[in-house]
């Protein structure tokens, strides 16, 4: 009987103890979902900070043309934090944030025109950081497609075909991948829909028009592969080049 009442009372503590174990987890309520996701921002944050530190410093600039040392300097700061965030979980949300940052000052997206299509402003504005302020400036292109105003990214992408074109000969690599990656931001923007044909407006917009010299061209029409890709699937963007190609 002893042995009885033993027993039940240790059920009966068991039980209260689980039942305040459970009223206590829902008191506090559920974890948050993203507390694992914070943690992992504030970690990349710390890691980006250290890469900073560890870049050399910057050097002294002066104004070039229109834009003031301290808007090149400003400019060159965001393109550093957007290189310390790479590969990092915050790489998208802090360069964009950056690029709007840059977009926001006047004449942001004019300096970006500038850096792609003047490349000897672009050695004296931003000196061995010329190639890194190139790729970032492309990257600063996405944002203003985002914001909207996919023509200024044509613009600019019709205004380097132009100068390849007329330049002649085998374009110049690094600024064949730029009008490639371009092209990409717009063709990711219009989709599919945007190249009907090898008369296709976006492609007039572009400057890619069958008379542009064949190197020029092909790398044209690998942007829009690229950009079609991203936003259709490469099935799209493989059927986008060959409509375009067509005669």
């Amino acid at each position: 009987m002893k042995r009885r009442y033993l027993l039940t009372a240790l059920l009966l503590v068991a039980t209260v103890l689980l039942v305040r174990r459970l009223w206590s987890s829902n008191a506090e309520g559920p974890r948050p979902v993203n507390a694992g996701m914070n943690v992992a921002e504030q970690a990349a944050r710390r890691e980006a900070a250290t890469r900073l530190s560890r870049m050399a410093p910057t050097l002294p600039h002066a104004q070039v043309g229109k834009y003031s040392a301290e808007m090149i300097q400003s400019v060159e700061r965001a393109f550093r934090g957007m290189i310390s965030v790479r590969g990092l979980v915050i790489q998208d949300q802090e360069r964009r944030a950056l690029a709007q940052q840059i977009l926001a000052a006047p004449d942001g997206s004019a300096l970006m025109r500038e850096i792609l299509l003047d490349p000897a402003f672009a050695r004296s504005a931003f000196g061995d950081f010329q190639a890194e302020a190139r790729f970032y400036a492309i990257s600063t292109l996405k944002e203003v497609a985002r914001q909207g105003n996919v023509d200024f990214v044509t613009d600019t992408a019709a205004a380097l075909t132009g100068q390849l074109g007329a330049a002649g000969g085998e374009p110049d690599r690094g600024r064949g991948e730029d009008l490639m990656a371009i092209v990409a931001i717009v063709g990711e923007n219009v989709g599919a829909e945007g190249f009907k044909d090898a008369n296709s407006a976006t492609l007039a917009k572009l400057g890619c028009t069958p008379e542009l010299a064949t190197a020029v061209r092909e790398l044209c029409l690998r942007g829009v592969h690229q950009g079609v890709w991203a936003a259709d699937g490469i099935e799209q963007a493989q059927v986008v080049v060959k409509r375009v190609q067509a005669k």
